[in-house]
């Protein structure tokens, strides 16, 4: 039973097999059919275009037909496949494999009826076991065949390559077009248009704002002309491109846009454009925090990323964008995001110190820096400051340097100083801070030394250097050129003092020279002039150009003098003798310096020349060419003083270099390391020594009148032989000859400089009283010949040209013309020797020279009133003359006095007690006189004449002192003349030239007089005792000297009350004031010289003043200075302030 069992379950096997082969047929069948009934249908409604009506039938016949096919060829055999339907029998299925496998034939179907037999025996049993076991090999599933299918494929080819053919004809739309409208088949579709619209755009989202190009591409067999897009109610047309392809452009999209397309009352379908966010920067705001040493308050600067600030500054980009995620700040490909402070606000900060361009972007979800700003930041770096000096350094050999610069910055300065140093050391630098302000363009001046402690002998080198305000970077710096300087020695300055000395000597002699040929191209024109008795234009020209000559010359004289006087002011000489002559030589340039009247003399002879007048102008020349001559004498005679000057200065310099050699070979000879270098110094230095010597011997030979300098040859040769043994004893290296020999030179070096200080001492005396007596007898002289004169015009006043005397008398006025001009000569030669004699007595030699030559003329010609009055003008010049050297010579007298009595220095001044008790002495004197004068004797006073002036004369006399009245101005028989024997009945002449006056001696008078000096006796006796006080000062007892004659002066004062005048009172006042020269000086001018440095240093500091205010006047004339004040200017501004300022130096540059 067991094989039956086998044989049953293979049919059941052959079963399933069978009915998954009835579906895989059913299948093809179901595919193939269906799908060509689609193809059938949708031919029908496209070819047809059915209603809806006949398209709904259409499609629920389709729908029928396919169920049906589905049922038949799927369902079915699923159901039988599944047991859910009955399918084929046993018998049946035994059939099919008897008919597939021959050996089984029959066998299987018996089997089968055998076991549904109803009479089972064993042996029917036994038969179906035997057959079962014979079938069981075979393979019954075998029997169903997959492969017979596929000729069912062939129905579905059919469709498939209508489906094809569609496809590649393009045609697709047959099917499309149909199984849409089959599908939505209660749609009412139209008929299809001739041509459709295809959108090319592949999608229709547009950035907010910007611009999007719509393109519509027609498809059909009829292509439309032009076409129409329609959107929120307004209808526009579309541009034709050609091909059946148009397009429109949508600008500045802000808002989703619903359009469609019209041509030809065919419509496309509806189209949306998309609208993407942008992500917008609204606004942008710099806040600026400058760095604080700049000086400028913090801003924000709105709309705008370009800016240019100071290096140094904080910047903070404040950003308001709308519909945005991010910003982002991008530099070098650097992304630093912004701080999002709220939704529409950021923020970024950075520290800005170099130039950057940069890029601020805006991003959002949809869009990633989609607005891209591109800026930049410009710096300004702060620039190293910029200075500029301008000096007098180079045109100066000496004293102070003047300089003046210019400093700037772009913020500011913030110090300024000096850095000397040593030239052969110029690591040891020294600085000295300038006071400046902080201010960004300023001038500064600066007088060098001042302030420095220099060493004399010392070559310096120095620069400015100036430092700014950086705080950023730091103190910046610029230095100007360096300049060099020479801490001249007081000898090397001497020296060179004396050498400029020289030099304006040579000019000095050179201009002499040039007024020599002036005055004889004057005298030739004069000449000229009179021999014509017309002047013509050539006249003229002559004139006029002799007058420029003569203004050039004046503007020499002025320069060269100028020159001499600074020099003479530049130092102070330790010799009081040399110093009082230096001051009363300056006093004789300053005098020549004015030559106003000549000026006004040379602007009237133009006037004349103009006119053509010959008379004014030939009298005029006339008168100039004795103010030449004049003049020439005066600068002759400045000339030999300065020459005189020279040449003590010289002498006394030479001295005193000898004395600072000595000093010097002293300490050498104290050094253990003496060195022959050392010594040979000293030998070179004495050498150039003994040149000076013999340079100055021939300056002194060329004097008019050459001063007597000592002889020093003898010493000469003996510091020589000293200084050889020294150079030679080192050489041997014997010590103690060499010491013995260098303090034996050093000591004869001492003694040769006391010599010549003491001769010069010694010759200063004997000069003081050669020139005392000189000046003496010429004014006894002028008192002869003014009396001579007297007498002569009172001659003429009674005669006239028939007078038996005329020609007697006028040959006497031509000889007391000569006469004059002796003493006019003696005069010259005497004051090239004395600088006391100023040159004003030009004017009054120039007056009675030129008087004297016009009245001989006046009185040849008959004008005796004129020749009177020229007399009388002669007059007036010879006492004005006698009166002026008079006064000289007295303060000459007095002057001598007061030097004897300075001897040593103390602590209060004499001088002044000295020349008071001296003036004293003076007035005891001529009250004796007064008092032993008889009725009508002279008192040996000069004659003087009257005021009136005559028409031709000049300077009338109008000076003196109340003496007796005359009528004429002459003296009195009985009475005291004044000073000058000058006073007349209110200074007028009287008619007859003679008066007797009437002395007024009386005893009341002198009483008057003497007790005049008995008050100021007392009050100088209260003076010097005041002065002993203040020198004792702690030290009481100590001025002896002083103390004694302040015991005599009381004795005087007794004496003057007792006895008068009288002999007694005035030997014991001439004792006073010998006790009084015998003080002790170097107690009694301490204060003096205090004072007299003070002085000095007071006049040193004008002229420093001076020069430094022509100077700042020369550097303010070359540049262009603003206001030292910052000007509140923009940064592009102050760009161009020192762009202009730096101009100039670049141009010098």
């Amino acid at each position: 039973m067991s094989a039956f069992k086998t044989i049953e379950k293979k049919l059941h096997q052959f079963t399933k097999k069978y009915y998954v082969n009835e579906l895989i047929k059913g299948s093809i069948l179901f595919l193939s059919l269906g799908f060509l009934y689609l193809i059938f249908t949708l031919f029908i409604e496209y070819f047809l275009w059915l209603k809806p009506t006949a398209r709904t039938f259409l499609f629920w016949v389709f729908i029928l037909v396919e169920l049906f096919l589905l049922i038949r060829f799927i369902v079915i055999p699923i159901f039988k496949l599944l047991g859910l339907r009955k399918g084929i029998s046993l018998e049946e299925s035994s059939k099919i494999i008897g008919a597939h496998f021959p050996e089984v034939n029959d066998k299987l179907l018996n089997v089968l009826q055998l076991k549904e037999s109803s009479n089972q025996s064993d042996l029917l049993l036994a038969s179906i076991n035997q057959k079962s076991e014979e079938l069981q090999p075979i393979p019954f599933a075998k029997a169903v065949d997959f492969k017979k299918n596929t000729k069912y494929l062939k129905y579905a080819i059919v469709p498939v390559l209508i489906w094809l053919i569609t496809l590649i004809s393009g045609n697709n739309g047959i099917f499309t077009q149909s199984l849409d409208r089959v599908v939505n088949h209660r749609k009412a579709y139209n008929p299809p248009a001739p041509f459709s619209f295809s959108l090319q755009n592949e999608n229709l989202q547009v950035i907010q704002g910007k611009p999007i190009t719509i393109i519509v591409n027609t498809v059909g067999t009829v292509l439309p002309s032009e076409a129409k897009i329609i959107y929120d109610n307004q209808q526009y047309f579309l541009q034709n491109n050609g091909n059946g392809t148009f397009s429109y452009t949508f600008s500045d999209v802000q808002k989703p846009i619903k359009f469609f397309v019209e041509a030809n009352g065919v419509q496309s379908q509806n189209f949306n454009i998309e609208i993407i966010n942008t992500p917008t920067i609204n606004n942008i705001a710099l806040q600026l925090n400058y760095p604080r040493y700049v000086g400028k308050r913090n801003e924000t600067i709105q709309n705008t990323g370009n800016i240019i600030v100071p290096e140094g500054t904080r910047i903070t980009w404040k950003v308001e964008a709308s519909q945005t995620d991010s910003v982002a700040f991008i530099n070098n490909k650097k992304r630093n995001l912004f701080k999002n402070i709220s939704s529409s606000n950021f923020e970024f900060s950075k520290y800005i110190r170099n130039s950057l361009n940069y890029q601020i972007t805006s991003s959002n979800e949809n869009l990633k820096d989609y607005e891209n700003l591109q800026f930049s930041v410009g710096i300004i770096k702060d620039e190293v400051p910029e200075i500029s000096v301008q000096t007098n350094i180079d045109s100066i050999s000496r004293g102070t340097a003047q300089f003046a610069g210019q400093i700037s910055d772009d913020y500011g300065l913030s110090k300024l100083q000096i850095v000397y140093y040593d030239a052969i050391n110029p690591q040891n630098q020294q600085t000295f801070n300038l006071e400046i302000s902080r201010e960004n363009i300023q001038t500064f001046f600066y007088q060098f030394p001042n302030g420095l402690n220099l060493k004399p002998g010392i070559n310096y080198e120095l620069f400015f250097e100036v430092f700014d305000n950086d705080a950023v970077n730091g103190n910046k710096k610029a230095k100007s050129k360096v300049f060099n300087y020479r801490q001249k020695t007081t000898q090397e300055i001497e020296q060179e003092i004396l050498q400029e000395q020289r030099n304006t000597i040579n000019s000095l002699e050179n201009s002499i020279q040039k007024q020599e040929k002036q005055e004889k191209e004057l005298n030739k024109i004069q000449e000229d002039l009179q021999n014509k008795k017309k002047l013509s234009w050539n006249d003229k020209k002559k004139v006029e150009n002799f007058i420029k000559r003569q203004e050039n010359y004046k503007k020499m004289m002025q320069r060269q003098t100028d020159e001499l006087q600074e020099n003479l002011d530049e130092k102070k000489e330790e010799n009081e003798n040399l110093q009082e002559k230096k001051e009363e030589l300056k006093k004789r340039i300053e005098e020549l310096k004015k030559l106003d009247k000549q000026q006004k003399l040379l602007d009237e002879i133009q006037k004349m020349a103009d006119k053509l007048n010959k008379e004014d102008l030939v009298k005029k020349a006339k008168e100039l060419a004795q103010q030449n001559k004049q003049q020439r004498r005066s600068l002759e005679r400045m000339l030999e003083l300065t020459k005189r000057f020279y040449v003590e200065q010289k002498t006394m310099q030479i001295a005193n270099k000898l004395e600072e050699l000595a000093k010097k070979q002293e300490t050498l000879a104290n050094k253990e390391d003496a060195t022959l270098e050392d010594q040979k110094k000293i030998n070179e230095e004495f050498k150039e020594l003994k040149n000076e010597l013999e340079e100055l011997a021939k300056d002194n030979e060329k004097l008019k009148e050459p001063m007597e300098l000592p002889d020093v040859e003898d010493e000469k040769e003996a510091i020589d032989k000293e200084l050889k043994n020294s150079e030679e004893n080192i050489k041997k290296q014997d010590k103690n000859q060499t010491k013995k020999s260098q303090k034996n030179s050093s000591n004869k070096m001492k003694e040769m400089s006391a010599k010549m200080q003491k001769a010069m001492e010694a010759m200063e005396g004997e000069s003081i009283e050669e020139n005392m007596e000189d000046l003496r007898k010429i004014l006894e002289n002028l008192v002869t010949f003014s009396f001579q004169q007297e007498n002569l015009m009172n001659k003429f006043s009674d005669i006239s040209v028939g007078h038996p005397d005329y020609g007697n008398d006028l040959k006497k006025q031509n000889d007391i013309r000569t006469y004059f001009e002796h003493i006019d000569d003696s005069l010259y030669v005497l004051s090239m020797r004395l600088p006391k004699i100023s040159t004003q007595i030009q004017d009054d030699l120039s007056t009675a020279h030129y008087n004297l030559e016009q009245s001989l003329e006046n009185f040849s010609e008959n004008r005796f009133n004129n020749g009177i009055s020229n007399q009388r003008y002669v007059m007036t010049s010879t006492n004005n003359l006698a009166d002026y050297l008079s006064n000289i010579l007295n303060n000459m007298k007095n002057s001598m006095s007061m030097k004897m009595g300075k001897g040593k220095k103390g602590d209060f001044s004499l001088p002044d007690i000295i020349k008071k008790q001296g003036e004293l002495s003076e007035k005891m004197k001529e009250g004796m006189k007064k008092q032993g004068e008889k009725p009508g004797q002279k008192s040996g006073q000069k004659p003087g004449e009257g005021q009136k002036g005559g028409e031709e004369g000049k300077k009338p006399g109008d000076k003196g002192k109340p003496g007796s009245k005359g009528e004429n101005g002459k003296s009195g028989d009985a009475g005291k003349s004044g000073k000058n024997g000058k006073g007349g009945k209110d200074g007028e002449s009287g008619e007859n030239g003679k008066g007797n006056g009437e002395g007024n001696g009386e005893n009341d008078d002198l009483d008057g007089e003497l007790y005049e000096i008995y008050k100021e006796q007392s009050k100088l006796r209260q003076e010097l005792q005041n002065a002993i006080k203040e020198s004792e000062n702690g030290n009481p007892g100590g001025n002896a000297a002083a103390k004694k004659a302040l015991k005599t002066m009381e004795q005087l004062e007794n004496e003057i009350l007792e006895k008068g005048f009288n002999a007694g009172t005035l030997q014991r006042m001439q004792r006073l004031n010998y006790e009084l020269l015998k003080l002790d000086a170097a107690t009694l001018e301490q204060g003096e010289d205090k004072k007299r440095k003070s002085t000095a240093n007071f006049k040193e500091s004008e002229r420093n003043k001076v020069k430094a205010l022509h100077f700042k006047k020369q550097f303010y004339n070359q540049i262009e200075i603003l206001n030292r004040q910052s000007l509140p200017l923009q940064e592009n501004y102050k760009i161009k302030v020192r762009e202009y300022f730096s101009e100039p130096q670049k141009k010098e540059k």
